[in-house]
């Protein structure tokens, strides 16, 4: 689902918690060492607050810093030079984790929401989400029940994007399998045959070729959803977790490309940098009714791409055969490199 626009040819891909990587200590400006268990040599790791036995312990602050953005910033309890006991954890790019700690990872109760602002409560151990928890989607859907390795696992409760309830069940089965079984997440979409490019209408100076404007897009920029192949209909349905294997989403009449293209625009006079994740409502007539910006690079940046995304024409979605409301995304990483 992300695209690379002009000015950020590259999604940014950074690890959550890895959890099976050794601990390595690492020095803070305040002399005061952690022990973190995904830390990384050369990380740039800031610790405010008490010390003791040369490690940083108690209630504090620690952030890990890159030359763009702080990747992850912790408020809470620290013992032994790592978050354990209840804390507030923000990670690249807009993750967030508030609740339990132990050892350095989450482990216990608490609640998440990653950059979609998808809201998972329940329990984790080592870093992942497991035994019983509940989640709910912002593309629609939700899910209550257990949970292993980070993943749905059991028997559990899960409500489509459509409003259709499926109850008790066994949640192992992938969303297409026999009516009454869902996954969820939905196993993943087709990986596009190709990445596809957004070209300016006029080349650069002193050239015939056309300039790519946005870049790495899964699906064609400038195709409606009927024209989309049964692969890249595939792929738009990846992005709905719980989407009801006979439903539709929504989708620009002609094509994401209109509302990512005017956005890089907008951006190219006043460049920001980083993520960019907003959901537009889509009533049943296929109007915008609302947008939420998640994730921005930059206030002004956001309020100017959520008017450009409600003044675009959409397709309802379509559930059980009828047009319905539905959420659809858009997602960019504006970036300082350049293809």
């Amino acid at each position: 689902m992300p695209i690379s626009p002009r000015a950020s040819t590259r999604v940014l891909m950074l690890p959550l918690f890895l959890s099976l990587l050794l601990p390595l200590t690492v020095r803070s400006e305040e002399a005061c060492k952690l022990a973190l268990p995904d830390a990384a040599a050369g990380d740039d790791m800031r610790w405010q607050g008490p010390c003791k036995d040369g490690y940083a312990h108690g209630i504090g602050v620690i952030e890990k810093r890159t030359s763009d953005v702080n990747t992850w910033r912790y408020e809470g309890m620290v013992e032994a030079g790592r978050p354990h006991g209840k804390g507030y954890l923000m990670y690249y790019p807009g993750h967030e984790y508030g609740g339990e700690f132990r050892d350095g990872l989450r482990d216990g109760t608490g609640t998440s929401v990653n950059q979609v602002g998808d809201r998972y409560n329940g329990q984790w151990k080592a870093g992942k989400r497991e035994g019983k928890g509940a989640i709910v989607y912002t593309l629609g859907g939700r899910y209550d029940g257990e949970w292993k390795n980070d993943r749905p696992n059991g028997n559990g409760v899960a409500l489509y994007s459509s409003g259709r309830r499926v109850g008790a069940v066994a949640v192992s089965q992938p969303a297409d399998a026999e009516q009454g079984k869902v996954s969820t997440p939905a196993k993943a979409p087709p990986e596009p045959s190709r990445k596809h490019d957004l070209k300016a209408e006029g080349p650069n100076l002193g050239t015939h070729i056309p300039r790519k404007v946005v870049s790495g897009g899964q699906v064609p920029f400038k195709a409606s959803y009927e024209q989309l192949s049964e692969q890249e209909r595939a792929i738009v349905r990846g992005w709905y977790p719980l989407l009801d294997p006979a439903d539709e989403p929504p989708y620009p009449l002609l094509g994401n490309g209109n509302v990512l293209g005017a956005i890089q625009k907008i951006n190219a006079r006043d460049p920001a940098y980083g993520l960019l994740s907003m959901v537009v409502m889509i009533d049943s007539e296929g109007k915008a009714q609302s947008v939420n910006v998640y994730v921005t690079p930059d206030p002004k940046l956001s309020e100017m791409a959520g008017f450009v995304a409600m003044n675009e024409k959409y397709k309802p979605a379509r559930c059980s055969g009828k047009p319905c409301a539905m959420a659809f995304p858009y997602t960019m990483v504006f970036s300082r490199s350049w293809f």
